[in-house]
């Protein structure tokens, strides 16, 4: 693949995230264009921070997507395990199961696939970067909660392979990283900081002494696993400065309540 730089990314710089206040949601406006997907990212306003998890995806669930059947989310443990949630929203595999009520969470996992409509998934993030991977033509999509931990071992490239594996063209696929810290906020000690240079050491901006850009690392990924550079999109929202809006673990540690990234696939009678 030639060689591609920050730069060549002409959706990441700008602005890209529309905020309905009404229902504390945070969306992406590339996204809101498929009439056949509904998805958001609550904001803090959405609900207190002590709120548990399964009671915070429930009035996700509840809330924002009324006409699904029980929620889905993972442990998110920080790693780079996907799931493809199947039919009746049963994991397929030997994943451990968790349920309380409607909402169900899947042990071990860090991001989650379907093509099942009326299924909503979800992931949490407090600072990490939210990636939804949207298929246009098959109307598949994935949810992907990518920390340091799982970018360094490339969460987002996983998740585009595991989508072609399936049948999807990456040539179809329109990614979205939402509301998460950048850069200028997120500062790292050197020793990991050199752990990112040496692993990623041709791809420029991703770290700028000891700060990390996330969001740009996880472009570079889908660019490597084959989604068109133009087709790679961010909110561009730091979660650390913008708090009066977003939940930050850098800044609240472990007083800060979660963001809730959820999307799902509309049947055909709920299509506008």
């Amino acid at each position: 693949m030639a060689h591609i730089s920050a730069s060549d990314f002409p959706n990441l710089a700008k602005a890209n995230v529309d905020v309905d206040e009404a229902a504390s949601v945070l969306r992406s406006p590339v996204l809101d264009g498929f009439l056949w997907l509904t998805h958001g990212v609550t904001t803090r306003r959405f609900a207190p921070p002590e709120t548990d998890t399964f009671a915070l995806m429930e009035q996700v669930r509840a809330r924002l997507v009324p006409g699904g059947q029980s929620i889905i989310g993972c442990e998110q443990v920080h790693g780079c395990r996907l799931a493809v949630v199947a039919a009746g929203g049963r994991p397929e595999g030997d994943i451990v199961v968790r349920e309380q009520g409607t909402v169900v969470e899947l042990a071990g996992v860090d991001g989650l696939l379907t093509d099942v409509p009326n299924t909503p998934i979800a992931i949490r993030t407090a600072d990490c970067v939210p990636l939804g991977i949207v298929d246009v033509r098959r109307r598949r999509i994935a949810l992907v909660h990518a920390g340091w931990r799982g970018s360094f071992e490339r969460i987002a490239e996983k998740a585009v392979a595991e989508m072609a594996r399936r049948g999807s063209d990456p040539a179809d696929l329109v990614a979205w990283m939402g509301p998460a810290i950048l850069r200028e906020a997120y500062e790292v000690d050197a020793e990991l900081a050199g752990r990112f240079r040496r692993e990623f050491p041709a791809w420029e901006g991703v770290v700028e002494g000891c700060h990390l850009d996330l969001v740009l690392l996880n472009a570079y990924q889908l660019h490597e696993a084959g989604i068109p550079a133009a087709q790679i999109h961010a909110a561009n929202y730091c979660t650390f400065r913008n708090r009066e809006v977003c939940n930050s673990y850098r800044a609240e540690r472990e007083r800060a309540g979660r963001m809730v990234t959820y999307a799902m696939i509309l049947g055909p009678a709920a299509e506008q």
